[in-house]
């Protein structure tokens, strides 16, 4: 005859088959509490990080500016887009190759070219140097999110 009998290990996991719903809560609870504190940082860096881009290509773009004025005497003039096609100009007046100042056509990190304009407007006071900047994440002209290099001369002024 057979002998049925369970062994002492194999009557203990009969016993429970899964988690209580308190363990289960619990788990979830401190998942969503770990959630609360982490993603907020993360998302908080990422615009961070993409006006940080932006202030970096206004400042490639105010270089190349700079040394269009260096080896002309004058900063650019006219309007954006013909700013950038006269930096990224491979031949000078007299039909000489040379190095453009400008690769490829600046833009912020959320992809819109970055705009120039030289006299910039009364305004933004009399630095010299042409006005360079973006409409920020909202992409719309005006407001606290525009990212300029005269804002950050006035910052550091300050």
């Amino acid at each position: 005859m057979k002998n049925f009998s369970r062994t002492a290990g194999q009557q203990r996991r009969t016993g429970r088959r899964g988690f209580t719903l308190l363990e289960v809560l619990l788990v979830l609870a401190i998942l969503i509490a770990i959630a609360a504190m982490v993603v907020p940082n993360i998302v908080g860096r990422s615009d961070e990080a993409n006006k940080d881009l932006t202030r970096i290509n206004i400042a490639a773009f105010e270089k190349a500016a700079q040394m269009y004025k260096i080896d002309n005497k004058v900063w650019p003039e006219g309007s954006t887009e013909d700013v950038i096609m006269l930096l990224m100009m491979t031949e000078d007046d007299q039909g000489k190759v040379r190095a453009s100042y400008l690769e490829k056509i600046p833009t912020d990190a959320w992809g819109e070219p970055l705009q120039y304009q030289y006299p910039p407007p009364e305004n933004t006071g009399n630095t010299g140097k042409p006005l360079i900047f973006s409409f920020g994440p909202d992409r719309a002209d005006g407001g606290d999110d525009d990212i300029s290099n005269i804002d950050e001369l006035m910052e550091q002024q300050l």
